[in-house]
């Protein structure tokens, strides 16, 4: 009976997201640490699959708790790209804080997190809406 030999490379099949063209790439990452980039059209390609097979980052969207009834949550993002790996803790932190209303498009909710900010994108409540009671 033989033993199978060790995997000398790792391949991953990607859509590219960096521009419109949305390439098929394949990543080769041999076992000496060496990547190759297949099937870009552009050198973003090259760039973007290197990144998602080394250190994939996400934009992250999500909503916080405001505590009101009218409003119960702000949608929120991140301002640059997260590890992946970071997405969780991001996720549980941004799920125990409370936002305070009123709040405006573009505070910032977290100024550092893995070098992004956390910020809010709409205002609430919005501009045309009385809150509860006022006419």
């Amino acid at each position: 009976m033989s033993t199978p030999a060790p995997d000398t490379e790792k391949t991953a099949q990607l859509v590219c997201i960096a521009c419109p063209m949305a390439c098929r790439l394949t990543v080769t990452q041999a076992s000496t640490g060496d990547i190759t980039v297949t099937g870009n059209r552009c050198p973003r390609g090259d760039a973007y699959g290197r990144e998602e097979v080394l250190a994939p980052k996400r934009i992250v969207t999500a909503v916080v708790p405001t505590g009101s009834p009218d409003f119960p949550c702000a949608p929120v993002r991140t301002d640059a790209p997260v590890p992946k790996e970071d997405i969780p803790r991001l996720l549980r932190e941004l799920y125990g804080r409370t936002c305070p209303l009123p709040v405006r498009q573009g505070k910032v909710l977290i100024e550092d997190f893995s070098g992004a900010r956390v910020i809010v994108t709409r205002t609430l409540p919005p501009d045309d809406v009385s809150p509860v009671g006022e006419t």
